[in-house]
């Protein structure tokens, strides 16, 4: 586990995917759940740094892919905790609707090992967030749709803190913070819309769904991924 600021944590038991801890008054946030192989290793990172997953009051999830939510059905058999995610995903996450499938050759091949590799199971239950609504636990973080990689991607955003957490909107895995291929994106065009809002805010610290964490006036590194899409 590596401290991001005071109250926030970046887990790294999932491996290549971010799990992100918040820690606001009594209970904690976790935003995404891993995969379906990573709880066990996750739960033992919060004991190993004097976190108990009792006090784990929701889990945010920033988009329905199995990298990000296949570890939520594993909690949710350990404990009942409400999830909460974009109304589009939330029929996703319960089985409703399919998960999103990724585009061209490349894309299948992801979704083929993904399915063998990190087999997820539907849950009971999530609460769709609306945008604009506070968030129980933390209320200085806002919620942002950011849609592009999925249609029901969201960002949270902390403004005193200037700290983003944008899921797969943007990757800093390789040592460059990018927008993954395109086939990787249910809609590219919009994606640059969510990037070009991102670009926006006064982003000191970014926090991504993979890779580690960029500090010092991040919103230059998201204009920077601007200029080369």
């Amino acid at each position: 586990m590596k401290r991001v600021i005071e109250g926030v944590y970046r887990l790294e038991a999932a491996g290549f995917v971010n799990v992100y801890l918040l820690v606001g008054g009594a209970d904690l946030t976790l935003i995404d759940a891993g995969h379906s192989r990573s709880a066990e290793g996750l739960l033992t990172e919060l004991r190993d740094n004097g976190f108990d997953f009792k006090d784990v009051a929701r889990i945010i999830v920033t988009h329905a892919h199995a990298d990000h939510a296949g570890g939520l059905h594993a909690f949710l058999e350990k404990r009942r905790i409400k999830v909460y995610a974009h109304p589009k995903t939330v029929p996703i996450l319960t089985g409703k609707v399919p998960m999103p499938s990724a585009r061209g050759v490349r894309g299948f091949c992801r979704d083929f090992l993904c399915e063998q590799l990190l087999p997820w199971k539907p849950i009971e239950a999530a609460v769709a967030l609306e945008t604009g609504t506070p968030l129980r636990g933390i209320p200085q973080w806002q919620v942002l749709q950011t849609p592009g990689h999925t249609e029901g991607s969201i960002s949270l955003f902390h403004p005193a803190a200037q700290v983003l957490i944008c899921g797969d909107v943007l990757s800093n895995r390789g040592g460059r913070l990018h927008a993954m291929a395109p086939v990787l994106h249910e809609d590219p065009k919009t994606l640059r819309v969510s990037i070009e809002g991102l670009s926006k805010l006064d982003v000191d610290i970014l926090c991504c769904g993979h890779g580690p964490v960029l500090r010092g006036g991040a919103f230059r590194y998201i204009e920077a991924v601007l200029v080369r899409r």
